[in-house]
């Protein structure tokens, strides 16, 4: 067989194993799934931890996202384009777009992610060796740009603006400027260019970053129905910020000038947790996760919370 006829058949079977992969991840067919890997794969998935190692770790990832696939009782879609393969002997690389999702009727839920895989040929058929699946992510907020597509445009206008999260905190405060340098101290905010706009002397709005956790800072104005907490004398609404170490987290936000609510401890779900007051009003609840539980045991801690 000459190098071109050669090349034809390797791209052949890589494109019909790679059919009958998607076709596999759509039935939720994991034992077909796993037929078209080595028994030595190494993936970097995008979810869940920095690699697997082997079939059987590799296995039960493949598991736990088909469990957590919200597409059940719905139309799956899991389809690849711009497959592009490159092979010399038993060796080759491919790369192509996966879209993963569902549609149910008229409405469609799916992303598209980057892959990129190693390929060997063992015993005359071809298995995935290595795979890594990506997206793109955004700064400042880390989040991954599931919403992009193969067709967008660089000078495309996006329906939710790059680095905003899906939900974000907007706090309205007697004197929004003072309470964007209290949070930069107390919570290391941080403000990056065009987080601030005043007019003509006047504070308008202001945007912070706690984490990977937008936060719009609002001067009151009751006039437009913008009234702070100290205004309504109190608040519904409390602010989760998890951090690493909860206990100096507490102790900059005290320092800072906010007070305390609610003492950091222990609580029954798994958390060492407190809750401060900032001085504008506004309650915020730190956190560290120092403990994983059964939903057995949370229970009965909360039953002996509560008692």
């Amino acid at each position: 067989m000459n190098t071109e006829m050669e090349s034809v058949t390797t791209d052949a079977a890589i494109t019909q194993l790679y059919d009958t992969w998607q076709e596999a991840v759509r039935k939720q067919d994991l034992d077909t799934i796993l037929q078209c890997y080595t028994d030595g794969v190494v993936a970097f998935d995008a979810i869940l931890a920095l690699q697997f190692q082997g079939k059987e770790a590799y296995r039960k990832h493949w598991q736990a996202c088909l469990d957590m696939c919200p597409a059940k009782g719905k139309t799956p879609i899991f389809r690849m384009r711009d497959l592009t393969v490159n092979a010399a002997g038993d060796i080759a690389f491919a790369h192509a777009l996966v879209q993963c999702g569902f549609e149910d009727g008229d409405h469609i839920e799916a992303s598209w992610m980057r892959m990129s895989a190693g390929l060997q040929r063992q015993g005359g058929k071809w298995r995935i060796a290595h795979e890594h699946f990506s997206a793109p992510f955004e700064m400042p907020s880390g989040k991954a740009m599931f919403h992009l597509s193969p067709d967008d445009t660089e000078d495309q206008v996006r329906a939710i603006p790059p680095g905003v999260p899906t939900v974000s905190g907007h706090l309205v405060c007697a004197d929004a400027p003072a309470a964007m340098a209290f949070y930069k101290k107390a919570f290391n905010a941080m403000q990056f260019p065009g987080g601030r706009f005043e007019v003509d002397g006047t504070f308008l709005h202001g945007t912070l970053f706690i984490g990977d956790s937008m936060v719009m800072i609002a001067q009151e104005n009751e006039s437009c129905g913008m009234a702070s907490p100290l205004a309504l004398k109190g608040t519904p609404v409390t602010l989760h910020v998890y951090v690493p170490d909860v206990d100096s987290a507490f102790r900059r936000a005290i320092d800072a000038g906010a007070k305390e609510i609610m003492p950091v401890s222990d609580m029954f779900w798994g958390d060492r947790y407190g809750v401060v007051e900032d001085p504008f009003g506004h309650r915020w609840s730190l956190a560290t996760h120092v403990r994983d539980l059964t939903p057995e045991q949370i229970e009965e801690g909360a039953r002996q919370f509560c008692s």
